[in-house]
């Protein structure tokens, strides 16, 4: 009786044509078949010849697939299929479905045969009437197939010169009744189907167009134009090389993303927000976008893309870089920009500087403690001015303060000496621009050491949350309010321009009627809500190193509860769904994370004091197996508890189970190497060898400074562990554990 992995094999490698695909390792060389080769437009001559060349022809954003490519190869599954898009020969990406077998010899990879197939047949032969798919076609466009039945026989029909003529009807309509029923440049009133953003932006771009009609290659108004796009209120964090920009930002996301070594200075704008997704996208000047996921993204990863160091005049072509980061301390509608620091201004680093600079709404201009503001500070305060007159100061490494003490008695104290800082700015602002500005000190170190422990003294020293309290109330309304101070910026740039006589004639004439319809425009200013002038300073926001907890602190961190199972349920492996299974050495582990996500549940509800060891646990209205009820962390999640890997005595079935469940391992933070040589041991290891899983590294509050370092060798011992036990690739979670055992 012959199995069905012998059977495959056999039947996939000894048909009578050649595959299209061979590969042969470990040489890894690669053949193809002519009839592939005349499909992808190649020669013998130009085709790929190693398995990395034809890597290369993979579209960046399929890149992840091939990373799950070489994880099949090297791992314990003998075939794979999935699609992505390849660059051919006549210079088109088309969509190719790959089905593979690998062939082994003592578990190591000798042989990869495939074929390669159009994935558009492939398409046609799973779908139903009505289907619809989107498409290249020779000439590089835009097509979108459906799938009609004709005579009994399914094929493909091009609908989209349809749906484009429908577009261009629907257009010169809406374009029509604009004209006729909207002949002035501002309403009186806002019509119903426009919210107040949108109308503004169409404005507001009508006018930008309008001037750069006359100041042609403007560059300040071609960065206005591009940032209309952008919905959120930009606040850019300024200054010069190592005052803290980036360990600023990086506090607010609550981790060490972003470089922030002083030799390592980025030349490409980082552009941070609050989202649902851990993930970055690099955004290329040719206009191409690739996505940093789960695991990959990493400090090192920042580092190697984004520093002068490893990226020497952006020779990439990086434009710039958005992060998005659940759960970070960023309000809602407002997006941080970290930007290159002034210094760049003479090296490579000048171009993005400038070409970010026009669209920032606000600025946070970052100086640090003990350093008053040099020529250098004024010098980029002044370049600043001439776009942005809204600037708040931020005086960042407060924690570097401490009191001044003789004989045992405090002569000047660390309060005392950041309030002194605090005032020797607003003098020197006063007198170089002859208005009051507001400053709030900030330190980014306590507050990544505090970001998971928010009722530790650390966090209450960072004076993060007053920091960020002062913008939220932008974030009302943001898009509106953010188009009316880009329209600020163009008015400013157009009024420059006809002071200087840039334009005479009817060209002045008509950048006079822009200035005009400008005005206008601003006065919707009247119709937002208004918002506070600035941050509302007081001697008691600045740190003292006092405990400074109070009351409200236990319902404060019942807030944060939401934002940590956001955080948690961010994660990539739940996008699918929201179904974790809590493994570990120990089943306390599991539940202090468990604790975490359902915050409402008490000592009593935790029932392992009276749960036999060897029995699972189930918070949920599904178990796949019998289970001891707990209640439940929510109605959208279900979550298994398993026993101690010791206590494990069920016969379960892991590969079945994760796949309905996402394996979550619980390990102590402070004993990473034996959490991982427990794993190594556990019962459920092989699961995790064909499952996307995630690692939770627990008592992260109990380390204060510690943790930061501790952090930082997290992701190269995973990755080790990984690769030598040939599991794939986990995201991994930090967290602090409820002090209820």
């Amino acid at each position: 009786m012959i199995n069905l992995q012998e059977w495959e094999r056999d039947n996939f490698t000894n048909t009578p044509h050649q595959p299209d695909i061979t590969v042969a390792f470990p040489s890894r060389e690669i053949y193809f078949s002519p009839e592939l080769l005349q499909s992808m437009h190649f020669t013998n001559d130009t085709c790929p010849k190693t398995l990395d060349q034809w890597y290369e022809l993979c579209h960046p954003e399929d890149h992840p697939k091939l990373a799950r490519l070489e994880s099949v190869i090297y791992g314990r599954e003998r075939s794979i299929t999935f699609t992505r898009r390849l660059y051919c020969g006549d210079g088109h990406y088309r969509n190719f479905r790959l089905e593979a077998f690998i062939q082994r010899q003592d578990g190591r990879p000798v042989k990869l045969t495939g074929s390669e197939t159009l994935a558009l047949s492939a398409w046609l032969a799973s779908s139903q009437e009505g289907d619809r798919i989107e498409c290249t076609d020779f000439n590089g466009r835009s097509r979108v197939l459906e799938a009609v039945m004709i005579q009994g026989v399914m094929t493909l029909r091009d609908v989209s010169e349809v749906e484009d003529l429908q577009e261009e009807n629907m257009r010169l309509r809406r374009e029509i009744q604009r004209r006729i029923f909207n002949p002035d440049p501002m309403p009186a009133a806002m019509p119903e189907d426009y919210t107040a953003g949108t109308l503004i932006r169409r404005k507001l771009e009508d006018c930008i167009n309008s001037a750069l009609n006359v100041l042609t290659g403007d560059s300040r108004l071609k960065a206005l134009r591009r940032s209309l796009n952008e919905t959120c209120l930009m606040a850019g964090i300024a200054g010069l090389t190592s005052s803290g920009k980036s360990s600023f930002m990086n506090a607010l996301l609550g981790e060490r993303l972003i470089p922030e070594q002083t030799r390592a200075t980025t030349n490409i704008p980082v552009i941070c927000r609050e989202g649902e997704s851990r993930c970055a996208k690099i955004l290329y000047q040719d206009g191409r976008a690739e996505e940093i996921r789960g695991s990959k993204l990493t400090a090192s990863y920042m580092k190697d893309i984004a520093s002068e160091s490893h990226n020497p005049g952006n020779r990439s072509g990086i434009a710039r870089i958005e992060i998005t980061m659940p759960g970070a301390m960023i309000p809602p509608g407002i997006c941080f920009v970290d930007t290159p620091g002034f210094d760049a201004l003479a090296g490579s680093g000048g171009a993005a500087l400038r070409s970010i600079l026009p669209e920032l709404d606000m600025i946070i201009y970052v100086t640090p403690v003990r350093s008053r503001l040099k020529g250098s500070d004024y010098e980029y305060l002044r370049l600043l001015m001439n776009m942005n007159d809204r600037i708040i100061f931020a005086l960042s490494q407060i924690d570097l303060e401490r009191d001044d003490t003789e004989a045992g008695r405090v002569v000047h104290s660390a309060h005392d000496k950041i309030l002194a800082d605090i005032n020797a700015i607003r003098r020197d602002m006063r007198n170089f621009c002859g208005h009051d500005v507001d400053v709030i000190p900030v330190s980014a170190k306590n507050a990544l050491v505090g970001f998971y422990s928010r009722n530790s003294q650390a966090w209450a020293d960072s004076n993060i949350e007053d920091a960020v309290r002062c913008f939220a109330p932008f974030g009302d309304n943001a898009f509106a309010r953010a188009l009316l101070l880009r329209a600020e910026r163009v008015l400013k740039v157009i009024d420059g321009a006809i002071s200087r006589g840039e334009a005479s004639g009817s060209s002045r004439w008509r950048l006079q009627e822009c200035a005009g319809r400008l005005r206008k425009l601003l006065a919707f200013r009247e119709n937002l809500p208004e918002i506070p002038s600035g941050y509302s300073f007081s001697e008691s926001s600045i740190p003292d190193g006092k405990n400074s907890r109070n009351l409200l602190s236990s319902l404060i961190a019942s807030m944060r509860e939401r934002e940590f199972r956001a955080r948690f349920f961010a994660l990539e492996p739940f996008h699918e769904k929201k179904r974790a299974v809590l493994l570990g050495a120990e089943r306390s582990q599991s539940l202090r994370l468990f604790a975490r996500l359902a915050h409402n549940l008490m000592l009593e509800a935790m029932p392992d004091g009276g749960v036999i060891p060897h029995e699972w646990l189930c918070a949920g209205n599904v178990a796949p197996f019998e289970c001891v009820k707990v209640s439940s962390a929510g109605n959208d999640a279900e979550i298994l508890i398993a026993p101690s890997n010791a206590d494990i005595t069920q016969n379960v079935d892991w590969h079945k189970l994760f796949r309905e469940y996402v394996p979550v391992v619980s390990v102590d933070l402070a004993r990473v190497d034996s959490g991982l040589s427990d794993l190594m041991h556990s019962p459920y290891i092989t699961g995790l060898a064909l499952s996307g899983w995630v690692i939770a590294f627990g008592n992260a509050g109990l380390f204060d400074t510690r943790q930061i370092d501790l952090v930082s060798q997290v992701p190269k011992r995973v990755r080790e562990f990984v690769e030598i036990n040939g599991l794939m690739s986990p995201e991994w979670f930090i967290f602090e554990n409820y002090k209820i055992f």
